[in-house]
């Protein structure tokens, strides 16, 4: 955040990017799955351009402060911050479908 504070527009990795005024244009759901777990896009970004399918992961990931590209943390923190089954089976279900709509991208 420290580096679009100064204007640059740059991103840094493993830094997430809660809100921006930038414009990105229209990505597809894949591009915009790959860009939000690569960092490049954030949170109000990646919700402008699929809509709010992933809300309640978005949600938990902002509260718990974690990073969509880091899977494997964010799967470590459902499992040991939500009590609700229904809920961490929801939560798994749309980090499985960002990586997969992302891996495209990504890979």
């Amino acid at each position: 955040m420290a580096k679009e504070a100064a204007g640059t527009g740059e991103v840094s990795p493993g830094i997430i990017v809660r809100h921006t005024s930038r414009k990105i244009g229209e990505l597809d759901a894949c591009e915009a799955c790959g860009c939000l777990i690569e960092g490049r896009i954030s949170f109000s970004e990646f919700v402008d351009q699929v809509g709010e399918g992933y809300r309640e992961l978005l949600e938990f990931m902002l509260e718990h402060d974690l990073h969509p590209g880091r899977r494997d943390e964010v799967l470590f923190c459902i499992e040991c911050y939500v009590p609700s089954f229904r809920l961490r089976a929801l939560l798994r279900r749309q980090l499985d479908l960002l990586y997969r709509n992302g891996a495209g991208v990504r890979g």
